[in-house]
């Protein structure tokens, strides 16, 4: 008998967490798509940034961002199709689906992408900050699985939003590495610099691109500065740029469709973020062979470049697959680019460690991973 799984999550955008999605429909099986009707919910009616593969079946939303549009929406969708499992993604979306889910008793499979309490506490302040903490701690609890995408992720979920230990996991993202080469050879969509280094990522607060853009002037280096993305930060950051007389060096194209195309030309990959879960951008770039300076924020760059959750490093330090950075340390970011683009033995050989170590994020075992708990979840 076929089983019916939801996937839930805002819209189908340009951020990570839809892109695993995408990656997740698009390597399961076809033992599996015999087996299994897959939906998946979109909260909010929104233009799409990805397509979702031909088997899926659609519903959208008009939530308008709100959480109890969201959960009346999906409440419906949900007694229609009378799933088997639900996976969701995102704050919004797992408060609503694990709250329902209890309710109908529904097994429920949280996804949570973003290190929850710093990233809450970047956004908010008084007494929205309580309420924002407040609904992920009561909704949580009630899912059948709790998954971060990193072990930072995961220690935050455990540590500040009681999540019980033995109903979490840690599952990395997956990373289609045959298709980020291939797309790497396409024509970039932008004009680029014959020389220079790429960040990516919303031009939003926690991406501390105001360090980054100081950072790189303090560390005279040759190649310019490409940053990918789009978002509310862009006016002041245009205005720091021309304000440094730096228009010519430092570059804002905005969203590309296709990143790899720009990654695969840059000497390097550059990231101030002080909040990531498991920083998608940071791997790409890492699986076309760009060395990484990143900062030491509380869970995600540690985890890929050193190994561990976190180093908690006060200067700049070299570890197993890349650079590490304190947060909002504009010197020792500069410190690293001099060191990274300054002295081509360390560049080459942070290069070949990069494409060493996103190997380990290959699509097929991760993917296989996540179907396998996703099936365990939905008893069978």
């Amino acid at each position: 008998m076929q089983r019916t799984f939801v996937f839930v999550i805002n819209s189908i955008g340009t951020g990570g967490a839809e892109r695993v999605l995408v990656n997740l429909l698009e390597a399961m099986s076809e033992q599996r798509r015999a087996r299994i009707s897959v939906h998946v919910v979109l909260l909010d009616r929104m233009d799409e940034a990805r397509e979702l593969p031909g088997f899926v079946h659609k519903h959208v939303l008009d939530s308008r961002g709100s959480l109890t549009r969201s959960m009346v929406g999906l409440s419906d969708v949900l007694r229609r199709i009378k799933p088997d499992l639900v996976v969701s993604f995102l704050v919004r979306a797992n408060v609503a689906s694990s709250l329902i889910c209890w309710s109908r008793g529904i097994p429920s499979v949280l996804c949570e992408r973003m290190h929850l309490s710093s990233h809450l506490a970047g956004r908010y302040d008084g007494l929205r900050l309580v309420a924002a903490r407040a609904l992920p701690r009561l909704a949580y609890r009630f899912a059948t699985r709790l998954v971060g995408v990193s072990q930072g992720v995961t220690d935050d979920l455990v540590a500040r939003f009681g999540a019980d230990p033995r109903r979490t996991e840690t599952m990395v993202n997956p990373f289609d590495l045959a298709a980020i080469e291939r797309d790497s050879k396409a024509a970039p969509e932008f004009d680029l610099p014959q020389r220079f280094i790429v960040a990516a990522g919303r031009l939003e607060p926690a991406k501390a691109i105001d360090t980054l853009i100081d950072a790189y002037l303090a560390s005279g280096i040759e190649p310019g500065l490409v940053i990918l993305g789009e978002g509310s930060d862009r006016p002041k950051l245009e205005a720091r740029i021309r304000a440094a007389g730096a228009a010519g060096r430092i570059l804002l194209p905005g969203y590309a469709r296709n990143p790899f195309a720009v990654m695969g030309r840059a000497e390097a990959y550059v990231s101030a973020s002080t909040n990531e879960g498991f920083p998608n951008a940071m791997v790409e770039a890492m699986a076309l062979g760009l060395p990484v300076i990143a900062t030491d924020c509380q869970s995600g760059p540690a985890e890929i470049l050193a190994g561990v959750s976190r180093l908690h490093c006060r200067e700049m330090t070299f570890a197993d697959h890349g650079v590490l950075v304190p947060e909002r340390d504009p010197e020792a970011l500069a410190a690293a680019l001099r060191a990274v683009l300054g002295d081509p033995a360390t560049r080459l050989d942070y290069a070949r460690r990069s494409k060493l170590r996103a190997q380990d994020f290959a699509i097929a075992p991760m993917a296989e991973k996540s179907w396998a708990l996703f099936e365990r979840v939905a008893g069978g």
